[in-house]
């Protein structure tokens, strides 16, 4: 394993170190930092960049062809660190402890150091990694955050407040779906110079107050929780598979969240975020759209079709089939009928 040590704050000296253990250049468009991985290393780039007030942004996207250790150590107090991994897979650990904290893909994890201790990221090798991670120089931040700390979680109110560092802190998390758009965002700016250094500030700022809700509703019991995760979507998709094998017989939004492992909350802004409907919404349309194929294949009967997709009412299937296709099906199935004869 290859171990690299650089200092934490501020971010020109993180890019500088690295830059010289990896024997390269590093480059500065507007204050932002970045060197390109040197082919015998691997692939990609580490940038950073600092804005005011002790506010920084490092996002790493690159491939080692040999697992490679970075250590923020410093004689000094490190910054509080808020890593979010969006591909690939990467360790953390405390200089002060050997515990190993894994970070798969769509987590995050909140971390802080005690006193002159620091921090160490592994990387695997030959694994493409998207990482993002906010520094912030606690005493620096302090300025902008001190407005009004009341309304913040009790245990991110103490952790902004540790300005000497004398507490370990260490959050481990799913992002949500608000935090993968944002972070996603980063990548696809277009941006260049004074512009995407304020669009790059105003991001940061976006992923710290998103983050800041997120936190606060981990902090919930399940069942209360209401923030939609992007590890949700998993079983979103398991929940629509399932709607779709059991349309004879469809599972109450209760036992279908139950079943897939998440709470009804949740479950519902899931379906409405992937497809645009309730969970009641998407299952009359996945009913009507069976309804509707098989009235053209012409081999099943409508009490047939309706008793295959739980609708034992005629009356109320037709109602249905009218308000999604404007035709009732007994009407449907003969335009079927009629244009199948004309073409033959």
């Amino acid at each position: 394993m290859t171990e690299i040590f650089v200092k934490s704050l501020p971010l020109k000296d993180v890019i500088s170190n690295l830059a010289e253990a990896f024997d390269t250049v590093y480059f500065n468009r507007c204050q932002e930092y970045q060197i390109n991985i040197p082919e015998k290393y691997g692939t990609g780039f580490i940038r950073g960049i600092n804005f005011d007030n002790g506010f920084g942004l490092l996002e790493y996207s690159c491939s080692f062809k040999e697992s490679l250790s970075i250590h923020f150590s410093v004689n000094n107090i490190h910054p509080l660190k808020f890593i979010y991994c969006s591909e690939g897979t990467v360790k953390h650990r405390f200089e002060e402890t050997n515990k190993l904290q894994t970070i798969d893909q769509f987590q995050n994890v909140i971390v802080a150091s005690t006193s002159k201790n620091g921090h160490i990221l592994l990387f695997p090798r030959n694994q493409k990694i998207q990482l993002n991670s906010l520094e912030i120089s606690r005493k620096d931040f302090k300025k902008k955050i001190d407005c009004d700390l009341n309304h913040v979680n009790v245990n991110l109110r103490k952790l902004f407040r540790d300005l000497n560092a004398r507490s370990l802190f260490f959050y481990h998390g799913n992002y949500s779906i608000g935090m993968s758009n944002c972070i996603d965002s980063l990548k696809v700016n277009g941006l260049d110079g004074f512009t995407r250094r304020l669009f790059l500030e105003g991001k940061s700022n976006e992923i710290l107050s998103i983050q800041i809700e997120d936190f606060e509703d981990d902090q919930k019991e399940e069942p209360k929780r209401r923030i939609l995760r992007k590890a949700d979507m998993i079983q979103i998709q398991k929940a629509a598979s399932l709607l779709k094998q059991e349309l004879h017989a469809p599972l109450t939004i209760k036992d279908l969240a139950k079943k897939v492992g998440t709470n009804p909350t949740k479950l519902q802004e899931g379906f409405r975020f992937t497809f645009g409907l309730t969970v009641n919404n998407y299952l009359n349309k996945i009913r009507l759209d069976y309804a509707r194929d098989q009235l053209m294949l012409g081999e099943l009967n409508i009490s047939e079709i309706s008793g295959n997709i739980g609708i034992s009412n005629k009356s109320y299937f037709s109602r249905l089939f009218k308000a999604a296709y404007n035709i009732n099906p007994k009407d449907f199935s003969k335009k079927i009928k009629r244009n199948s004869s004309q073409q033959h």
